[in-house]
């Protein structure tokens, strides 16, 4: 049995999924809304053990699932800029939905936070350029993927380290559960560095401190541009 692209009408076999003239997903949209739903969020997540896979990576081997996805193994992980966006959009509603979770001595209309979203995009190509900077033999689409776990990664941690940063003034004990969030986002974060570039330890620590450094100076001078605003 052969079907019809409704795009462009050229012939498909009855078991394709995509037209291979227009590359148009064959399903249709007119079917029940939940079943959509459904669909849409799976394809969206692309909950098939990627994600999974691509979450448990990133938490247990820093820096892995950017080297692998520069050496060519792709397919097993979730694309980087969608995971890194849905990540993103969590945390943001998070935070304009539970301020008071999260900051408490600042009043931050939904305006900033708005802006602060914005401003990320400069910011994680800007972390990239400065990778570069420091390892001139990468490739700079590696250099952004390796940017894309990195933020997605410290999304995670503020999502985890919101409530206890604000229970702590409450409580001493939860100012304590904060250390091994702390140390483990700091190792992290050269570890990441040394399995992606495979540079020495000193070399690693001594470039990763210095990007680490000048991507926060220029994170400060960018949210005060955009607070000024």
């Amino acid at each position: 049995m052969e079907l019809n692209c409704k795009n462009c009408q050229a012939m498909l076999s009855e078991d394709s999924k995509f037209c291979s003239q227009c590359g148009q997903s064959i399903k249709s949209t007119r079917q029940p809304l939940i079943p959509f739903i459904k669909e849409s969020v799976h394809e969206l997540l692309d909950i098939d053990g990627r994600l999974s896979r691509t979450l448990k990576t990133l938490f247990t081997k820093p820096g892995l699932a950017s080297y692998e996805y520069d050496q060519g193994m792709r397919a097993k992980y979730t694309p980087p800029l969608r995971l890194y966006l849905v990540v993103s959009v969590i945390f943001f509603l998070l935070f304009s939905t539970f301020q008071h979770f999260f900051i408490v001595a600042e009043d931050y209309s939904a305006t900033s936070l708005d802006l602060y979203s914005k401003a990320m995009f400069i910011l994680f190509p800007l972390f990239a350029f400065y990778v570069k900077a420091l390892y001139p033999s990468s490739y700079m689409v590696g250099n952004i993927v390796f940017s894309l776990h990195v933020h997605t990664m410290s999304y995670l941690v503020l999502i985890l380290m919101g409530p206890l940063e604000v229970l702590g003034q409450k409580h001493t004990l939860f100012l304590i559960l904060q250390a091994p969030i702390l140390v483990y986002a700091l190792w992290y974060f050269i570890k990441a560095f040394k399995t992606m570039y495979q540079a020495s330890w000193r070399v690693t620590i001594l470039k990763s401190g210095i990007i680490y450094l000048v991507y926060m100076a220029s994170m400060g001078v960018m949210f005060d541009v955009v607070l000024g605003k």
